[in-house]
């Protein structure tokens, strides 16, 4: 829409790190950071080498998401939308007021308090052994040397191409397993910040754990009226296990996208 800034040359987008994060890390990572920037910045999406995580009790999981999920109201201006509920083009039609998600923190790192996040969070307090396991496969599998929160976003509107309040490197920065999708074709997307040139992220069979550049990339998501559940997470990346998982991923991987990967 028109009257969203251009997210690709506002002054929210930075290089690097977010402010709040740069007070965690030394020199010495924003170097390697710097390196894997250096290998890895052709990629545009790419999915990940490691096991698929499923849902394995889909009764279980749809009636504990259906009772403790709660639709995603902002409550802060971040990246995407940096106006203020008076000030938001959209008035009362904006994310003050519509939801565009329905949501669930699953974990959530004991200093990261989630009254911070741009959006309102609720932390799942039960015991169900699925989301557990979902949980330690998200510690097992993916590259982070800090985790700051594990959560469950369902789409519940188009979403339109925005960058996160997350780290801004050039090279892989988010990652998502799709734990859920009765779309047929893919609605995720990315759209390149320099080229402009749109792919949808369509997994092969054996994963469904993706990851794109909050840096080089927006990313939106079609809505058709099917659902979506996605498996998100954030905190600081692991450098050395970023390039190797990066390697893995780009070796199995490279000859199966949807764009011409140069690397």
């Amino acid at each position: 829409m028109d009257f969203f800034r251009n997210v690709a040359k506002n002054e929210f987008v930075t290089d690097g790190l977010p402010p709040d994060y740069e007070k965690l890390v030394g020199q010495e990572y924003k170097d390697r950071m710097r390196q894997l920037e250096n290998d890895f910045q052709s990629i545009k999406w790419l999915p990940l080498d490691i096991p698929r995580i499923d849902i394995d009790d889909h009764e279980e999981f749809f009636h504990i998401w259906n009772d403790q999920s709660i639709d995603i109201l902002r409550h802060r201006v971040c990246v995407a939308e940096p106006w203020s509920k008076e000030e938001h083009p959209l008035g009362q039609k904006s994310s003050w007021y519509v939801p565009q998600f329905r949501g669930l923190t699953l974990w959530s790192h004991p200093m990261n308090n989630l009254e911070m996040n741009p959006f309102l969070a609720k932390k799942y307090k039960g015991d169900s052994k699925q989301l557990e396991r979902i949980v330690d496969q998200v510690f097992e599998y993916f590259p982070m040397h800090t985790f700051w929160e594990i959560f469950l976003w369902e789409s519940l509107i188009p979403i339109g191409p925005h960058r996160d309040k997350s780290a801004y490197w050039k090279c892989p920065t988010e990652f998502r397993a799709m734990l859920y999708d009765e779309n047929t074709d893919p609605t995720l997307y990315v759209v390149d910040v320099e080229h402009g040139d749109k792919n949808y992220i369509d997994c092969p069979e054996d994963t469904n754990s993706f990851c794109w550049s909050n840096g080089s990339q927006i990313h939106g998501s079609d809505y058709f009226g099917k659902r979506k559940v996605i498996l998100c997470m954030n905190g600081i990346q692991h450098s050395t296990k970023c390039r190797d998982l990066f390697t893995r991923s780009v070796n199995k991987y490279k000859s199966k996208l949807n764009y011409n990967l140069e690397i």
